[in-house]
C-alpha cells in the first residue's frame, strides 16, 4: 500500500512537471505556420534564459525589464499565476502596482531573416490612457501591451547585450503601441562561416604533399643509396638546375635580344687596308 501511494505521487509529480513544461513554451498565434515553428526552434538554445536591463526616461524615472525566451518570468516579489508573462517592467517608485505585464509567451509571434529573428510577444496587461482610440473592440476599447524583441547576430556569445530602446505608446490602434528591445545572440547568426575556404585546404592539401615528399623521398636515398647532406633531397639535380631554366625561360620570353641581320647599324664600307691585292675585272667590261 505504502508503495502504491509512493507510485503515485511520483505519477502526479511527473504529470505535474509535463503540464508545467508544456504551460512554458512558447506558443504561437498561428500554430498551422511551418516558417514560424522553425524559427522558433532556432530560440531553444535561450529558452529558459533571463535578461534584465533598466530603462531611463528623459525625466530620470527608471523601470527595470526582465525578459525569458519561452519560459515565464520568475521573480521573488512577483507572483504570475497564470505562468505566462514573457516580458516584465518593474517600476520601483509605483507601490501599488510596481509590475506590468509586457507580453504573454502563449500569444507569440516570430519573423526572421539573415542573421536577425524578430520575437513579439502580445496580449500584455491593458494600456492605462495611451492606444486606446480607434479600437475595433466597442466593449474594451483599451490596447494591450506587447514586445518587439529584436534577436540579432552575435557570433561570439549565445547570451549577449540585452537594451530596451524605446517605447511606441502615441498610435491610436493596438498594433502601432509596443515596446522596442534589442538582444544579440548567436542563435540568430544565419551566415557566419566556420568551416576553412577553398584556398585554405587548398594549401593544406599542397604543404602536406610537400613535406611527404621530401621526408619519403630523404629517407629512401638515405636508406637505399646511402646519400648524406643535401645529397639526400629528392631529385637534387632537377632542383638545382631549376633556378637556370627559369632564367633561361624569363631571358627567352621576356627580353629582346636583337640579331647582326636585323640590327640598325649603319653601312661603313670597306677600308682599303683590308684590301690584299686589286682585283682585275676589265674582262668585265663589254668589247
Amino acid at each position: 500500500m505504502i508503495l502504491s501511494d509512493f507510485h503515485a505521487l511520483i505519477l502526479v509529480y511527473c504529470m505535474y512537471n509535463a503540464v508545467v513544461k508544456c504551460m512554458a513554451n512558447c506558443k504561437l498565434k498561428n500554430v498551422d505556420d511551418e516558417h514560424s515553428m522553425k524559427l522558433l526552434e532556432k530560440l531553444e538554445p535561450l529558452k529558459g534564459l533571463t535578461f534584465q536591463h533598466t530603462f531611463v526616461e528623459k525625466n530620470h524615472h527608471s523601470y527595470n525589464y526582465t525578459l525569458n525566451i519561452c519560459t515565464p518570468v520568475s521573480l521573488g516579489n512577483f507572483e504570475d499565476e497564470e505562468k505566462l508573462t514573457g516580458v516584465l517592467q518593474e517600476d520601483q517608485k509605483n507601490v501599488d502596482t510596481p509590475f506590468v505585464k509586457i507580453g504573454r509567451i502563449n500569444s507569440t509571434v516570430v519573423k526572421g531573416g539573415e542573421n536577425w529573428l524578430m520575437l513579439t510577444y502580445t496580449h500584455g496587461d491593458k494600456y492605462n490612457s495611451h492606444c486606446n482610440k480607434g479600437c475595433d473592440d466597442g466593449s474594451d476599447t483599451k490596447a494591450r501591451r506587447q514586445a518587439h524583441v529584436m534577436i540579432v547576430c552575435d557570433p561570439n556569445h549565445l547570451k549577449g547585450d540585452f537594451a530596451v530602446l524605446y517605447e511606441h505608446n502615441i498610435g491610436n490602434y493596438e498594433t502601432e503601441c509596443f515596446y522596442m528591445m534589442e538582444l544579440k545572440s548567436s542563435v540568430a547568426c544565419t551566415s557566419v562561416s566556420k568551416g576553412l575556404s577553398s584556398g585554405s585546404i587548398f594549401l593544406i592539401i599542397f604543404f602536406s604533399f610537400a613535406v611527404a615528399y621530401l621526408i619519403i623521398g630523404a629517407v629512401y636515398k638515405r636508406c637505399v643509396y646511402g646519400s648524406k647532406g643535401l645529397d639526400q633531397i629528392p631529385n637534387i639535380a632537377f632542383w638545382k638546375s631549376c633556378g637556370s631554366l627559369q632564367a633561361d625561360g624569363c631571358n627567352f620570353l621576356c627580353r629582346c635580344q636583337e640579331s647582326g641581320y636585323n640590327s640598325n647599324q649603319p653601312y661603313t664600307g670597306i677600308a682599303d687596308d683590308q684590301l690584299d691585292e686589286e682585283i682585275d675585272d676589265e674582262h668585265l667590261l663589254p668589247m
